[in-house]
């Protein structure tokens, strides 16, 4: 199929043709809204909770959905995208210098870089359940951008084939309509009900947000009335109606708020200025403060000593440390596994029967966060250390700490004797001579 004498790929001449049979009636029955897309919360938000708004937006106000949000998607955006092809022992070769390098770590558009435009996806992804990439190609095909878009401004639907379809709302108002091959769907746990997007963890836990964002701004009214709750006055012969409503006016004037806190208060009548030190009300804030931080911590799968709240977290570096394990481990991996498989589904689909060799995955063989002594421990074990055969050769080594590779460093250390490492030769051994030759 050609347009306009330029020949489509398979997939572009299947979206064309869908383009101009069923998918117009499709597209005028879909129950779409067209431009603003950032004026409604069309993925549950908005919502009251412990009288606040919860909003993606809002959320972000809260310092512990910040940190949670920012701790993962800094995560993901430090580690680097790359194409793999996979050999037939299953094994993940690095295909360095591969054309899609540029879109996956370099450069997708030309407003962002590869880290950014994962970073921003995955806090689509943390706050309202899913981000978006639209892929620009050329008549022949070939991949040529990679648009973000704000999950606001994209509408997914389904035309009357039951094929997918997304609606994407530019900055001029204008609407683009492109079938799923063409989009970069990055998804959070779970389905909702139209069964295509993911459930967004903001709308679900509005809740706990809210709580987290009510009790900061109780605790800066506190500031900006200057005078704590806890705070009284006795006057020893009472005081008249009137009396009463010229003291609380003088108290507004001269005490409250943080630029009048040092202000000396003039009491007269013998009266005294009262503090109780720790009420229960107070303590009971203190402990819904750790107790928000808490809750939406649980909610990203985040450790509470990662957000800053270490009261109830062991100091000894054992445990710690293993909680960074789990973190990558149960938090992280997911969120891995979901990007690149989209990744790797799109740049490369699957035609027929047939898969592609080449999959999408993250340059992570490497804990980047283990000390000195422990990057020296794994690659002393790597290399061969103690006379056991290694599994790393020397330039591999020297690259994963940004070295340059040396001469005759290709080859992975095996002791005399031990089996040779697939695609290694032999080690040297020393063999009983045959009876032909000791004749």
């Amino acid at each position: 199929m050609s347009v306009d004498g330029y020949k489509l790929s398979p997939r572009a001449a299947e979206a064309e043709a869908r383009r101009n049979g069923t998918v117009q009636n499709a597209v005028e029955s879909a129950p779409v809204i067209a431009g603003g897309g950032e004026m409604f919360e069309w993925f549950g938000g908005g919502q009251r909770a412990a009288g606040m708004n919860v909003t993606p937006e809002t959320a972000m106000r809260s310092t512990a959905v910040w940190r949670c949000v920012t701790l993962i998607a800094g995560a993901l955006m430090s580690q680097a995208l790359g194409v793999f092809r996979v050999t037939d022992k299953g094994e993940l070769v690095r295909e360095y210098g591969h054309v899609y390098d540029r879109f996956l770590s370099i450069e997708p558009n030309e407003e962002m870089s590869g880290p950014t435009f994962v970073e921003n996806q995955a806090i689509q992804m943390l706050l309202r359940g899913n981000g978006y990439g639209l892929m620009r190609q050329a008549r022949n095909g070939t991949l040529t951008d990679i648009d973000f878009y704000f999950a606001a401004r994209v509408l997914p639907f389904r035309s009357v084939d039951r094929s997918i379809w997304y609606r994407f709302t530019n900055d001029d108002g204008t609407t683009e309509d492109h079938h799923s091959s063409y989009v970069l769907h990055f998804k959070g746990p779970g389905l909702s009900v139209d069964g295509i997007r993911a459930l967004s963890p903001i709308s679900h836990h509005a809740q706990s947000v809210g709580i987290s964002l009510a009790t900061r701004d109780y605790e800066a009214g506190q500031f900006e009335r200057g005078l704590m709750t806890n705070d009284f006055f006795q006057f020893p012969d009472g005081v008249s109606k009137e009396q009463r409503a010229d003291f609380k006016e003088y108290l507004r004037k001269k005490a409250q708020g943080v630029a009048n806190a040092h202000n000396p208060l003039l009491l007269e009548k013998g009266a005294e200025w009262k503090r109780v030190a720790v009420t229960a009300k107070d303590a009971q804030l203190l402990e819904l403060l750790q107790y928000s931080v808490v809750d939406v911590c649980r909610i990203y799968g985040v450790p509470p000593n990662m957000a800053g709240e270490t009261s109830g977290t062991s100091n000894w570096g054992t445990g710690v440390e293993q909680q960074t394990i789990g973190f990558d481990r149960w938090t992280m991996l997911p969120h891995k596994k979901r990007i690149a498989a989209e990744y790797t589904r799109k740049l490369f689909p699957v035609v027929g029967a047939r898969v592609s060799p080449f999959v999408v995955w993250w340059d992570d063989d490497f804990l980047l966060s283990g000390d000195s002594k422990a990057i020296a421990a794994y690659l002393r074990a790597a290399l061969g250390g103690n006379q056991l055969p290694g599994w790393i050769s020397q330039n591999e080594a020297r690259r994963k700490v940004n070295l340059p590779p040396v001469p005759d460093g290709d080859e992975i250390y095996q002791p005399t004797g031990a089996p040779a490492a697939p695609g290694q030769p032999a080690a040297d051994t020393e063999e009983e001579p045959t009876d032909a030759q000791a004749a």
